[in-house]
Formats: structure tokens, C-alpha cells, sequence
């Protein structure tokens, strides 16, 4: 195996082309070697945070030895702990630091290839990481925009996290929302749940209605049902699309319902608990009506859930 003597390092990034840097024996297995850029590529992708040693530095930031490659990490993007104060551009104190980092940025096809890193977009990879999908959890609305509202999310000591999570306007509440001020405003505090951690984007979506029961399952509990006296346009669509489905042999339309207020906007359809020989009952529902329908099919109960998803799916397309 050959070690190659490096004096200077040759990455230079746009800000500044004057890099102070150390000098390493740099070796390496061929399996390692293979296509680095590729693997620096699907990292960034996939949001991973690596581990990595400070061993140059100008003005502008740091360069960090993150294995095979070398990246630059922008002053912009150190974490505000690890800057000393009044340290006027002079770096050198962070000579041989270790430091987490999340790729953030790959150039691999110019003449001059990239690698731009942040120590700050690691340790909020690190702080979403800790939240999990099911999970209940203290947040501050920090700001309403149309589609939703921005929450600060809270750890388990009751402080920020500094992770944001997205409280969107269709999982504000059961009811219809005509605007999200409606249900929350600017400043106050809810407990929400985690219904989606995406950690690549660091992003985290909250549910604040599905911290109450839907509504629907006290309804088929405890409502009044009767006998169908119009089959609504959605309903027959639904009806039709079911029939087109292999392995559904027969729709009938069963009873039907109305709730107190519309409790979606969209079109719904439920499986429910309801014991039948030879097939299932639905509830389809569409505003305020609930519509019993009955379906005589050999698919299996897993089977018949992938059924609906794909009628729902049409139905929306119409």
C-alpha cells in the first residue's frame, strides 16, 4: 500500500483560494477509494452525519478530512459554541478539532470539484433524529402562512430543540377550517403528535387533530342510521371504480347517515370492524352524509385496504 505525502491541500474554495493547512500521510483501501464523489452524493441524499477532523482553515471557514475527501465548511456554518469571541478571522485554534458534519452541497462534475459541509445542519439532523412518528410533543406557533403554521418544537426538559416542525392546515382539526387562525394563533403553546420525521430535509410534520379521536369512530358508535334515500354522485363513482376492482364480485349500497357538521372536505372511505360472511362494509364519507356500502370479495382484509387507497386515489383524480 502507497502513503502519498501531502504539503497543501488542493481544494479551494470561491470565498478565499489562501488555505492554512496541515500536512498528513494520507492512505487508503482501494474498496474506500471507489467512486468517493458517488458516495459523498448519497450521503447528502440521505442526510448523514459523519465525523471528521479540522485540518485547514483561511479566513472564510475550515477545511474538514472526512475520510478519502476533503470539505469546506463555511464560517457561516460552525456552530455559534465552537467560535471563540473576538477571534477577528484567525481560526488556527480549531487546528485538529473533531467536528460532526453534514454534507450540504456536492460538486463532482466541474473542473474544480466541491465539497461544502455544516456543522450546523448536523447537530439539527442530530436534534430531529430524536423525535418519532406517534410521539407527543409541547411546540410554540411561531408564525401562520395559508397553508399551515410554523411550530417550534420543544425537548423533553421543556426547552426549544431548535427543530420546526410543520402544523399543515388540513391537520389543524377535524372540523372544516376555512383559515388557520381559526385554531391557532401566533405565540401559543399546543401539544401535538409527530406524524412524519423527515430527516433528510430536517423537516418534522405535526398533527394537532389527531390528538382528538376521529370523529368518525364515535359516529358509527353511536349514530342513528337509516335507510338511503339518494346516492350521491361521489358515492356511485366510488361504487363504480369498486366494481372495476379484480376480485370484487358485488357493491351494494347499504344505510346511510348524517353527521352534525362536516367533519372533511375530501371524499373518505373507512373499513370498518363490522363482521360480514363473504366480504366487508365501508362507510363512505362525503361532507356530512355516511353511506353504508356493502362488498361481497374474496381478497383478504390487507388486500381490500390497498383496494381503497387505490379508489380513493381515482376518485380524487375526477
Amino acid at each position: 500500500m502507497r502513503s502519498v505525502q501531502v504539503q497543501r491541500c488542493s481544494f479551494a474554495p470561491r470565498s478565499s483560494r489562501h488555505i492554512v493547512a496541515a500536512s498528513k500521510a494520507a492512505a487508503a483501501p482501494s474498496s474506500q477509494l471507489a467512486d468517493p464523489w458517488e458516495r459523498a452524493q448519497d450521503m447528502m441524499l440521505q442526510g448523514t452525519v459523519s465525523e471528521g477532523t479540522i485540518v485547514g482553515y483561511n479566513k472564510g471557514g475550515v477545511l474538514v478530512d472526512i475520510g478519502v475527501l476533503k470539505g469546506f465548511m463555511p464560517y457561516t456554518k460552525i456552530a455559534p459554541e465552537r467560535l471563540r469571541a473576538g477571534h477577528k478571522g484567525d481560526l488556527s485554534y480549531l487546528m485538529g478539532k473533531k467536528v460532526k458534519a453534514r454534507i450540504v452541497q456536492v460538486d463532482k462534475d466541474s473542473a474544480r470539484k466541491e465539497l461544502v459541509l455544516s456543522e450546523r445542519q448536523a447537530q439539527l439532523t442530530e436534534a430531529v433524529l430524536r423525535f418519532q412518528v406517534g410521539q407527543v410533543v409541547r411546540a410554540q406557533v411561531l408564525r401562520l402562512e395559508d397553508y399551515g403554521a410554523l411550530l417550534s418544537i420543544y425537548d423533553g426538559s421543556g426547552k426549544p430543540s431548535g427543530v420546526q416542525g410543520l402544523l399543515h392546515k388540513s391537520e389543524l382539526s377535524w372540523d372544516l377550517v376555512m383559515t388557520v387562525d381559526d385554531i391557532v394563533k401566533a405565540g401559543q403553546e399546543v401539544d401535538v403528535k409527530v406524524v412524519s420525521v423527515d430527516v433528510s430535509r430536517c423537516r418534522v410534520s405535526l398533527s394537532l387533530k389527531q390528538m382528538q379521536r376521529d370523529p368518525l369512530q364515535t359516529t358509527l358508535d353511536s349514530i342513528q342510521w337509516g335507510e338511503t334515500t339518494l346516492a350521491l354522485p361521489e358515492v356511485k363513482q366510488i361504487i363504480q371504480v369498486l366494481e372495476w376492482t379484480p376480485g370484487i364480485k358485488r357493491v351494494d349500497i347499504g344505510r346511510q347517515a348524517e353527521e352534525a357538521h362536516t367533519v372533511s372536505q375530501d371524499v373518505e372511505l373507512y373499513l370498518t370492524k363490522q363482521s360480514r360472511e363473504g366480504g366487508f362494509a365501508l362507510v363512505a364519507r362525503v361532507g356530512r352524509v355516511l353511506q353504508e356500502l356493502l362488498v361481497d370479495t374474496g381478497l383478504s382484509k390487507d388486500d381490500m385496504k390497498k383496494a381503497l387507497t387505490r379508489v380513493l386515489s381515482r376518485v380524487g383524480r375526477s
